[in-house]
């Protein structure tokens, strides 16, 4: 099979790791597969926090759940058993968000947005920013499939974007908003054959 479609069927979310270093010139050639993403008008929107401090990883990770619970705890008593297994997993304190993994890169987001701007100009604005800085993880997570590393898009860290004294320990500038923050490490095992997907997902063929 060609060797880009091998990688991109082979590729699975990892969530344990083996305590071995990625090199730092594997993490930057991980970082240039993703400014070589599409963005729109070529802006180039993403920049890169890099995170290699394992005290640093599992101190963001707790504070990332603490953030969770606050919103979950606004929320109050709730019936969806989504929810509760959220709060489940967030209060248990050997959970650990970002998996012990080796590397945590957060990718923000330049926005250009501004209060002169109408809502359909920033809406579009926050289109372009999304899909540009969404492009580049993908890059990234597929490079480092190629290179025998795992990684995992972890939604659990986005809360961390509205930590302003996290952003600034980060030296993150206003205007940047945390659009993807992803895992890489070693995987413990070998990774497996990713499950089947869904193959009627044609809605239409005009030809």
């Amino acid at each position: 099979m060609n060797e880009v479609f091998e990688n991109i069927y082979s590729r699975r979310s990892v969530r344990n790791y083996k305590p071995i270093d990625v090199p730092d010139d594997i993490v930057r050639e991980l970082i240039k597969a993703g400014t070589y993403a599409p963005s729109a008008v070529n802006r180039q929107p993403w920049r890169f926090v890099v995170i290699k401090n394992k005290e640093m990883i599992t101190r963001l990770s707790e504070q990332a759940k603490k953030l969770w619970l606050y919103e979950l705890d606004k929320v109050g008593e709730s019936s969806d058993p989504q929810v509760q297994r959220l709060a489940n997993v967030m209060q248990r304190p050997e959970f650990n968000v970002f998996y012990g993994a080796q590397v945590l890169i957060l990718i923000f987001g330049a926005s250009r947005a501004s209060s002169h701007q109408g809502a359909s100009e920033a809406e579009f604005e926050n289109i372009m920013l999304i899909d540009g800085c969404a492009a580049a993880a993908e890059n990234m997570m597929l490079a480092a499939r190629s290179l025998g590393i795992g990684s995992c898009w972890i939604g659990f860290g986005m809360p961390l974007d509205s930590d302003q004294e996290i952003r600034q320990e980060l030296n993150v500038p206003d205007g940047y908003r945390l659009m993807a923050p992803l895992i890489f490490g070693y995987p413990v095992k070998d990774i497996e054959k990713a499950p089947p997907r869904e193959e009627d997902v044609i809605l239409n063929w005009i030809a």
